[in-house]
């Protein structure tokens, strides 16, 4: 088993060639990450400024529901003037 240096000197042109095209997968698999870890953090931030909109919205017009104002009269109970209250 042959040990190759880090710098690259002395590898054959295939170990350079592998290490190269490890580094791209390797440097485009982080930036996919990135990618997708940013679009991610987007939609659910989206998400929560739309469910905050929306409480907020519910609240404001909770507040300036119209208030039903109506007439009412009360109801007693007619009592004989021989009844003695109890």
């Amino acid at each position: 088993m042959k040990i190759y240096s880090i710098s690259g000197k002395g590898a054959p042109w295939w170990v350079r060639l592998l290490t190269v095209m490890i580094g791209i997968v390797l440097l485009v698999g982080l930036f996919f990450f990135a990618i997708f870890a940013v679009v991610i953090a987007a939609i659910l931030g989206a998400g929560g400024m739309l469910y905050l909109w929306w409480q907020r919205r519910k609240l404001r017009k909770d507040q300036t529901a119209d208030i039903i104002v109506t007439d009412y009269r009360e109801i007693h109970r007619h009592r004989s003037p021989f009844d003695r209250d109890q």
